[in-house]
């Protein structure tokens, strides 16, 4: 073998190497560990947190639900004054429905878990491939 393929051959094996002893790189999820906070008044605050993040999550359903319901009404109406025979029929776009984030809903979760007193505190686990 050839000085240049062994150096670009080593390089590569240097990278592997690099890249699985850097952690689990692209495998990797963080999981979040919770503790509660140990008082009566730290644990009210947390059902608090709880209820808001639920009522969050109703509205955000609900208003998808809502878009989706407009934009089938306004085909439907389409379709109706096309199936008519009118020459007339609007067409009106359909709205973008935002799905809803539970990413988002997490987070402020956890900000006001941190803000009852609990604590939250992240790790690393590995969900495959060359991890260690």
């Amino acid at each position: 073998m050839k000085t240049g393929k062994r150096q670009l051959l080593g390089l590569a094996v240097s990278a592997l190497v690099m890249a699985a002893l850097s952690g689990c790189g692209r495998y990797a999820k963080t999981e979040f560990v919770m503790t509660p906070p140990s008082s009566p008044e730290g644990q009210m605050c947390l059902m608090k947190c709880e209820k808001d993040r639920k009522q969050s999550m109703d509205n955000e359903y609900l208003q998808q639900k809502n878009c989706e319901h407009h934009n089938r009404m306004v085909r439907l109406e389409f379709e109706r004054c096309i199936a008519s025979g009118a020459t007339n029929c609007y067409h009106a776009s359909a709205l973008p429905c935002p799905s809803p984030r539970a990413d988002r809903w997490e987070n402020e979760y956890r900000h006001c878990y941190q803000s009852c007193g609990g604590s939250v505190n992240t790790k690393e686990v590995c969900t495959g491939g060359w991890c260690l």
